[in-house]
């Protein structure tokens, strides 16, 4: 396997991908990184640190990777997917072709794009002002969902049942594309906001490679469900609990999205639920797979390097690549806790929680003094447990969720209420 340079396009979160980082710096001689969160320089993880001003120049970055010796780009950050694409083809690449990316950063042109790639979705409307908000959610018919084109991780995706409850959540995803918080929203956005159909079933998380034209799946996780208002994440668990023939499916599903696309080598991600049938429909895709826990989980259970897989496919190396690829039956039971909290972070770190054997890490996401808020005041992820477990048959899932919830409770996580520090 060829031993190289590659540059790391992290503009923020990071520091949620110590494993994905470990594997980068196991095949690379020299992994360099470019970002906007200062304190990284000398991290000694990376040769060679770039910091990534607000209004990034892209000539300027492939001038930097030229002179680095960097011959390709990777991200695992959703807000990075255009930029990461834009910097690759600038190198001579097309991995992951521009308008690919574009189409999977932009909900309302993934809707497009499926509709005419003949792909189950919900009915949907994108949408720019209220009025427009209001005529559609009239079309689809209360209860309908209504989320942002560009925002992440569930974001101000909320169900609504009424115009006073449509306008309430309308206006907060307005104020959301005006902050342009999270690197989420831009001038370029030809719609702030979906409109669609409410689908009521189990939803999946699928994570992904595709090495050459071909998708290979790592793992598709069940995932907590959850009727509305707000659709926070929560309780990732593999394997996957359904007919093996459904499993099949969404892989073939994903093959086409992937196909369409004109996708060479790239991660790649997608979420469905499933309608009153119990049919899934996509609601979204992304090139990228999902961060925090996911993608060691998916190797501890089934033995698959998804990023490894990655790397050797941008190197020319696509038998070694579909090597780590390669699935086995299930190992264990995993299962990703997402805690929610509200109030200032006065201390955050995984406690007695990492003295049970089914531990398998903590991320502390808010750091001490932050001030978090959960569904409906705000959309923040204070930490993400991961917890895993014997697996043996579709009963473990159950026991793994458990133990996820207990040992929530043993994190040294204090936050005190806001208005009793004032």
């Amino acid at each position: 396997m060829t031993r190289s340079s590659v540059g790391l396009l992290m503009r923020k979160g990071f520091s949620l991908h110590g494993d994905h980082i470990e594997a980068l710096g196991r095949i690379f001689e020299e992994v360099h990184l470019w970002t906007s969160v200062s304190g990284y320089e000398q991290d000694p993880r990376f040769r060679s640190v770039q910091h990534i001003p607000k209004y990034e120049n892209v000539e300027e970055m492939i001038l930097q990777a030229r002179q680095l010796g960097v011959p390709f780009f990777i991200t695992w950050q959703e807000t990075d997917i255009v930029l990461n694409a834009r910097l690759n083809e600038g190198l001579g690449r097309q991995d992951i072709p521009v308008q690919a990316a574009e189409i999977a950063r932009d909900k309302s042109r993934q809707r497009q794009f499926l509709k005419q790639e003949d792909v189950a979705c919900p009915e949907f409307y994108a949408v720019n002002t209220l009025d427009e908000a209001v005529s559609a959610a009239a079309s689809v018919g209360y209860p309908v969902i209504i989320k942002p084109t560009l925002a992440a991780s569930s974001s101000h995706v909320a169900l609504v049942h009424s115009y006073p409850e449509l306008k309430e959540a309308f206006d907060s995803i307005s104020q959301l594309a005006i902050s342009q918080s999270g690197l989420y929203f831009d001038e370029e956005c030809p719609a702030i906001a979906l409109i669609e159909e409410f689908l009521p079933g189990e939803e999946i998380t699928l994570d992904g490679v595709v090495v050459n034209g071909r998708f290979y799946l790592g793992g598709v996780h069940n995932k907590l469900r959850m009727p509305g208002p707000y659709f926070e994440e929560d309780e990732y668990t593999l394997p996957f609990q359904g007919e093996s023939n459904v499993e099949q499916e969404l892989c073939e599903m994903a093959q086409q999205i992937c196909t369409g696309l004109k996708l060479v080598n790239g991660l790649f991600n997608v979420e469905a639920r499933q309608n009153a049938n119990d049919e899934y429909k996509v609601v979204e895709f992304s090139c990228r797979i999902s961060g925090g826990h996911v993608y060691r989980n998916i190797r501890d259970v089934y033995g698959t390097d998804l990023v490894t897989a990655h790397a050797c496919g941008l190197q020319g190396e696509e038998k070694l690549a579909a090597h780590f690829a390669k699935r086995t039956a299930p190992k264990c039971a995993t299962c990703i806790k997402f805690v929610y909290r509200d109030g200032k972070v006065l201390n955050n770190a995984s406690g007695e929680a990492a003295d049970d054997v089914r531990y398998r890490a903590y991320y502390p996401v808010a750091a001490k003094g932050r001030v978090v808020h959960s569904a409906p005041k705000g959309f923040d992820i204070t930490g993400l447990l991961s917890v895993r477990t014997k697996y043996q048959g579709p009963e473990d899932i159950e026991s793994v969720k458990q133990a996820a919830r207990l040992l929530e409770q043993k994190l040294d996580l204090q936050v005190a209420e806001v208005r009793q520090l004032q």
